[in-house]
């Protein structure tokens, strides 16, 4: 599986895992809160705050067509197109939002919806691009981004292999092959029964590369088990309030939230290891405290055939150990050895 490079950041195998903050439409369509939620999501440590960029004429049909979604602990159904107007981020505003996360020390991404908008992101220095589900099968769009040459992140929520293979296809024919591939599941937010993390290690053996999350799920269980998988990049949904009116607020993780999935991943990654069976330094050393020796269990005088009897096994590990039995078992000592002696060969004719 090969590494992709982001800004300064390698995504892959052996690499840190690459932490999205998706603010998404969170900020409500104020700049302001949009430059709030980055100072957030900069404390709380993540690498990338991540923006939705997009005209709502453009992929809306009608205004007649209506949604319904939960906010502030009651169900909204009103026009989708009108809803998406009124969170829509500026575009005139977005390359002062893209310096301030960068000021901030994080890489600022965003998830165009329109060809304008991509080029909007290229002349804002993007360092990638995501492809949300829904486009997944936007061919003649992905197609475009391709085009641009920079890393490309399709999540795969609502599709099948064919839908990926597909997708994939695209890419690679219009000369790119900087591709993260995202596990996901499009419901909002995702039952824990249909998280479906073992797809994680199905997509790692499909495909060579990297390989993460977008998560739509509550809380930070699932985003810590596509980790503890192989996910190379785990994109959350970010709120500053999750009781604020819009229809992704009450799934989306709050500070404390993300602040603890960030700590939580570094503390797993520690945990995680090489997965090489030997054992470290300080097991080695453990091994000679806690494991036993073979010693003798009697006074044996030199000369005499050593039998069953006259062996006892105890700490510390620092002689032959209990499967060398049979290197003494028969043999002689050259001199006497008292009871408790820890036996070694050069004291054996």
């Amino acid at each position: 599986m090969k590494s992709i490079t982001i800004g300064n950041r390698q995504i892959g195998p052996g690499q840190p895992c690459f932490i999205i903050a998706e603010v998404g439409v969170n900020h409500n369509g104020d700049p302001e809160l949009a430059k709030r939620m980055i100072d957030a999501v900069a404390e709380a440590g993540v690498d990338c705050v991540k923006f939705q960029t997009f005209s709502a004429e453009e992929f809306c049909n009608s205004p007649e067509d209506t949604y319904t979604y939960k906010s502030q602990g009651t169900l909204v159904t009103e026009s989708m197109q009108g809803m998406f107007k009124r969170l829509e981020l500026s575009r005139d505003k977005l390359g002062g939002i893209f310096e301030y996360a960068r000021k901030k020390g994080l890489i600022p991404l965003s998830t165009p919806a329109d060809k304008q908008a991509v080029d909007l992101l290229v002349d804002l220095q993007v360092e990638a691009f995501k492809v949300g589900s829904d486009d997944l099968v936007y061919t003649p769009f992905i197609e475009y981004i391709a085009f641009k040459k920079k890393p490309i992140i399709i999540s795969s929520g609502m599709a099948n292999a064919a839908d990926i293979d597909r997708a994939i296809d695209v890419l690679v024919g219009a000369g790119n092959e900087e591709i993260i591939i995202l596990h996901c599941t499009s419901l909002y937010p995702t039952p824990e029964r249909e998280v479906n993390l073992r797809r994680i290690v199905t997509l790692e053996s499909m495909y060579a590369y990297p390989v993460g999350f977008s998560d739509h799920s509550e809380g930070i269980t699932a985003a810590l088990g596509a980790v503890a998988l192989g996910a190379c990049l785990i994109e959350k949904h970010f709120t500053l309030d999750k009781n604020s009116s819009g229809p992704d607020h009450w799934f989306s993780a709050d500070f404390v939230e993300l602040s603890a999935l960030v700590r939580e991943v570094r503390r797993l990654e520690k945990n995680m290891g090489s997965g090489r069976i030997w054992p470290s330094v300080e097991e080695r050393d453990m091994a000679n405290l806690a494991r036993r020796s073979i010693v003798a269990a009697r006074d044996i005088p030199a000369g005499s055939q050593i039998q069953e009897a006259d062996l006892a096994y105890r700490r510390p590990g620092t002689g032959l150990l209990p499967f060398d039995r049979t290197k003494v078992l028969g043999k002689a000592p050259r001199r006497t050895l008292s009871r408790g002696t820890l036996i070694n060969l050069l004291d054996l004719e």
